[in-house]
């Protein structure tokens, strides 16, 4: 994490000081959109390669048998991996968030306070794709997981291309695509980047929507996670 916030302040040191040429609004805009999608990318690249070592790695080394056998239940301990990960996303994103600011300050480009409307629900995001590294860890290696969580997120961020798949090729069976749309969660209602750069309004209902999709599919998934976890075997 500490390297991932050093290079995020290196990036937006640079691209304020390269982008110094433009004209203001082009480069403000510019260095919204960068600090917004390294938030986003650096985020997503903590929470699943930490997140799918939180459980296999602890089964793996067996460190995880000294904890079960105290008065520890094992919903407990995943709960407690998935609060302790996500409060470090927190921190992680709130201290690239003060860089981000300070970009805007030190290219004198003002401080706006919209930019937490598309910071939030990164945040979100983040918090979602933990569980679902959570979830994957407790069904087999930390490689796999790995791979399953890339994948799930990539087809949430594409969810439009998964819901026309149809369209581009009829090999794939119909059933199949409105599963996969349906199952996987559509991370495009977490992208308010574009809206907020550009000045569109984004209200409280919609973040309220937002934060309740995020919420049922987190509850879901850690869920399945704790019921998975709970009937492994781990002799």
């Amino acid at each position: 994490m500490l390297y991932n916030l050093v290079f995020f302040a290196v990036l937006m040191t640079l691209s304020g000081l390269l982008l110094g040429e433009l004209s203001i609004r082009q480069d403000e805009r510019i260095i919204k959109n960068i600090g917004l999608a390294s938030m986003d990318l650096f985020g997503t690249l903590i929470a699943i390669f930490i997140g799918v070592g939180l459980v296999s790695k602890e089964i793996e080394r067996r460190s995880l048998y000294p904890l079960l056998a105290k008065p520890l239940g094992r919903e407990e301990f995943l709960l407690g991996k998935f609060v302790g990960l996500g409060f470090t996303l927190l921190v992680n994103v709130g201290v690239m968030t003060v860089g981000l600011y300070l970009t805007l300050l030190a290219t004198r480009r003002g401080f706006d306070v919209t930019l937490l409307k598309a910071i939030y629900p990164i945040l979100l995001s983040l918090l979602l794709t933990v569980a679902l590294a959570l979830l994957f860890s407790t069904m087999t290696s930390s490689t796999l997981a790995a791979v399953f969580t890339v994948c799930t997120v990539v087809a949430g961020r594409f969810s439009d291309v998964v819901r026309n798949m149809r369209e581009v090729s009829q090999v794939v069976p119909e059933w199949l695509v409105k599963l996969v749309y349906l199952v996987v969660p559509n991370f495009m209602n977490f992208d308010l980047k574009d809206h907020v750069i550009y000045g569109d309004p984004v209200g409280g209902p919609l973040l309220a929507r937002i934060t309740v999709y995020a919420s049922a599919y987190i509850l879901v998934v850690l869920g399945l996670a704790m019921l998975r976890f709970r009937s492994r075997d781990l002799t």
